[in-house]
Order: structure tokens, then sequence, then C-alpha cells
């Protein structure tokens, strides 16, 4: 009896120290692999993006907001892990509710009044933006970038109004080089290192018309990310 006792207190520390050891093998294997996984994630050269949403945009002075749906598409060059640049393409449709005008003369001497009944002319916006961004957060399965872009838009507020100018009914008037901006914040889930979801809470800027209109809404992309930096 005092022999195995002797023994078992002779290995027990042995044990103890064998568990330890493998249970730091395995904390540190989990570390580099997450490590490893986070690299082959984030030195992608490229990121492309596509999808679609909505945004709340401003059709006139005195008119209520209306929804509209878009698609949007971008293209980033990533100079590191954290820093690239974005180009940045989107289109946004929607029709404005509006007093169905009566109206005499010929354009652009028309004068309309308002009377019963109701139109929705389409409005048709195009941005065309390009800017920094930065990935600050990134983990295996995450990973929230922001970007602040700025160039122009084009925007077509006649389409279905019959032939009335979009001024006449409180609009904004066509414009094919207006300034344009946008601040997001992406929030990407990877199902895969050079493949992942986001979501993109957005402000858009706009200014038609000579006024400035300040746009929010959200967009639901596919990223792809390919080359290597």
């Amino acid at each position: 009896m005092t022999a195995a006792a002797a023994l078992a207190a002779a290995l027990v520390p042995t044990a103890v120290a064998q568990n330890a050891h493998r249970r730091h093998e395995n904390t540190v294997n989990r570390q580099y692999r997450l490590a490893r996984a986070i690299k082959e994630t984030y030195t992608h050269k490229w990121e492309v993006a596509g999808g679609g949403g909505f945004l709340r945009f401003e059709p006139g002075q005195y008119l209520r907001r209306d929804n509209q749906i878009d698609w949007a598409t971008s293209a980033a060059y990533y100079f590191t892990p954290e820093y690239g640049l974005v180009a940045d393409v989107r289109g946004h449709y929607g029709d404005v509710h509006l007093n169905n005008p009566t109206c005499t003369g010929v354009s652009p001497f028309v004068v309309c009044t308002p009377s019963i009944g109701a139109v929705k002319p389409l409005v048709t916006e195009y941005t065309f933006m390009a800017g920094p961004q930065w990935r600050f957060y990134r983990k295996e399965k995450f990973a929230i970038s922001a970007h602040v872009l700025g160039g122009m838009g084009m925007g077509n507020f006649d389409g279905g109004s019959k032939g009335v100018p979009a001024p006449e009914l409180g609009m904004w008037p066509d414009n094919n080089h207006a300034l344009a901006g946008s601040v997001g914040v992406n929030f990407d889930y990877n199902f895969y290192p050079n493949f992942a979801f986001r979501w993109e809470p957005t402000y858009v800027y706009t200014r038609f018309g000579g006024a400035n209109q300040n746009n929010k809404g959200m967009n639901f992309e596919l990223v792809y990310r390919f080359g290597r930096q």
C-alpha cells in the first residue's frame, strides 16, 4: 500500500502537467488557426459587391419623401488589409405622389393648377462616386468597414409626368451633373474567405435644383474577393 501510494503521488503531477500541456497546445493551435483564417480572408487585393435595397428620397422642396428601390455595385482595391479605395455606382427608382394638375400653354410657358386625382411620375437617379474605405474590424466570420464617397449624380424627374416639366409639379429639374456624396458602413458576414454577405446602412447626399437632399437607406449585397496583396 505504501508503494502504491508513492507511485500515485509520483504519477499525479505528471498527468496534470500533461493535461495542462495539451490545453496549451489546443489554445495555441486555435489561435494559429484563427490568425491564418483572418489572413486568408483579408489579404485579398480586390473586392467586388453587388445587390439592392431602398432609399428615402426627397423629390421636391415641398413634397414628401418617396420610397425608392435601388441597385448598387462597387469595386474596391485594398492596399493593406485595412485600407483601400472604392468605386461605387447606384441606380434609384421610385414613384412620386402628386396632385393631378390641369395645365395650359406650351412648354416652356406652361401654367398648372392642381385638380382632383393623382399622378405618379417616375423619378430616377444615378450616382457615380469614389473614395477611401477603411476596414477597422476584422474577425474570422465578421468584418466592419466604412467609406466616404464623392462624385456626381444624374436625375430624371420628368418621367411619367405626361409632358409637364418637373418644376411645374414641384419636383427638381432634370440634371445630369449634380453633386453627389455618400457615407456608409459595411457589416460583412463571411461564408468563405472570399465570399460574404453585406448589410450596408447608407446616407446619400445629392444636390438637385440648387438644393441639398439628405437621403437615407440601406443595401443588401453579396461580396466576392480575389487576388492577393
